[in-house]
């Protein structure tokens, strides 16, 4: 009995020094927008890491409506940039992205571009896991993705 006790002791010592916990962080809310267009196509130009393009479609397919008779719309990402830096008793990473957007009209012969440039950094101090840092890198792509969204609908 007793040597069970301690075991069952010893067990519940090691789960509750488990400091892998998985955190289910909420789903992003994208900004909705609408574009004058019967068609859309989201084009990645360059090496983007999966994350980033699951979130980007994610947002393009759910968030990005169009209702329009006729013309296109084409949205492109382009140079996106990662670089981890050392700061004081940790790690930065900053990501940046560029988008261009482009409306046209075949029948009016019409062609509006919409140009931009999104960045959002993150930071992480003190001691931690390779683990820990790619999550960080998640969290800060998923944040350029929600910037990208906000700064696209107040160019429109």
């Amino acid at each position: 009995m007793k040597n069970s006790l301690i075991t069952i002791f010893f067990l519940f010592l090691i789960n509750c020094s488990n400091t892998n916990a998985i955190v289910d962080t909420p789903a992003p809310q994208f900004e909705t927008m609408t574009f004058d267009a019967v068609t859309k196509e989201l084009l990645f130009d360059g090496d983007f890491p999966e994350h980033f393009k699951d979130l980007s479609n994610n947002w393009f397919d759910n968030k990005v409506k169009i209702n329009g008779l006729e013309g296109s719309m084409i949205f492109t990402l382009k140079n996106y940039t990662e670089q981890s830096s050392k700061i004081n008793n940790g790690r930065k990473i900053d990501i940046t992205v560029e988008f261009q957007v482009i409306l046209e009209k075949s029948s009016l012969s019409q062609k509006k571009v919409i140009k931009g440039k999104v960045k959002s950094y993150s930071t992480l101090t003190g001691d931690f896991s390779l683990s820990e840092f790619d999550q960080l890198i998640k969290k800060t792509q998923t944040d350029l993705v929600l910037r990208l969204s906000r700064d696209l609908k107040s160019k429109i």
